[in-house]
């Protein structure tokens, strides 16, 4: 299914009945002086995507679609919780048997019972002027201040979680714990990740573990059976890097998130991860 099937497909029965009223309106102009629509929604979705995809100002928006910028935040909002609701209600959790039978043979042989591969990445904000929100906000990895989301694929590559956006000063157990990802998941499954993801406590009595790269702890050097198995996870673990490069390339996020939009960044960044989904498998090989 494509993008513009899923979301053209509900909002064309809206606009016949926008277009029915504007009819209505019309022939009765003469008792009132209806307000009209200064732009037709497929331009609105248009101009939502340019905002997402090319980062551009709404100022710039403004001037290439020769509307007011009010205009062009009131829509950009609009299409954001829009597309969080249409994209949002599509079920992307797979069932253990579809993760089953699209498991690679790479997967099926060192890590059969693998669910979910996850990582948490991170956008740049403006600094908040109150010294609460200052503090959590601010990344001590990132040096700056920043939102933060976990995001996870299946072992195929397929997106099939994203987390809301907490704030940067949150570690990634802490985010784990909260975002419901544990709740997702079944007894026997298993969690791939990185060694941020300390889980033992959080997966305590599910029946769930964790695969993450062996810690040095106090040995002088790894062994080589713990060196290859690094380097196993590394190999296996790109992919979901892979996935978030892709979601970065939407350059709405190269710069820092204006305050002014805390209220709809976290649909905007749903949506921006969703549609990655419409362009196609992120390992060729595994399709």
């Amino acid at each position: 299914m494509t993008f513009l099937e899923v979301v053209i497909g509900i909002p064309h029965g809206a606009s016949e009945e926008v277009n029915q009223e504007e009819d209505i309106q019309e022939s009765e102009e003469h008792l009132r002086n209806p307000r009209q629509r200064t732009m037709v929604l497929i331009d609105e979705l248009f101009m939502f995507l340019c905002r997402l995809k090319c980062g551009l100002f709404e100022q710039d928006l403004a001037c290439r679609f020769n509307v007011h910028v009010s205009t062009v935040s009131r829509k950009l909002i609009t299409w954001s919780n829009f597309l969080y609701f249409v994209l949002g209600s599509i079920n992307i959790w797979p069932t253990r048997k579809q993760i089953q039978n699209k498991m690679p043979q790479v997967f099926k042989t060192l890590y059969p019972t693998t669910r979910v591969i996850i990582d948490c990445t991170e956008i740049p904000t403006e600094r908040p002027s109150s010294l609460a929100l200052n503090s959590k906000c601010y990344s001590t990895y990132k040096s700056t201040h920043t939102f933060k989301s976990l995001v996870g694929i299946a072992p195929h590559g397929a997106l099939i979680f994203i987390s809301s956006l907490y704030t940067g000063s949150m570690s990634d157990v802490e985010i784990t714990k909260l975002c419901g990802l544990v709740e997702l998941l079944e007894e026997g499954d298993s969690i791939m990740a990185d060694k941020g993801f300390v889980l033992n406590n959080v997966l305590s009595g599910t029946g769930i573990t964790v695969n993450t790269p062996p810690f040095l702890m106090n040995k002088g050097q790894f062994t080589k059976q713990e060196v290859e198995e690094t380097q196993t996870i590394a190999r296996l673990r790109i992919h979901v890097e892979r996935h978030i490069r892709r979601v970065k390339e939407f350059h709405l996020f190269d710069r820092p998130i204006p305050l002014s939009m805390v209220g709809s960044i976290n649909q905007i960044w749903t949506v921006a991860n969703i549609l990655t989904l419409f362009r196609g498998p992120l390992v060729k090989q595994w399709q």
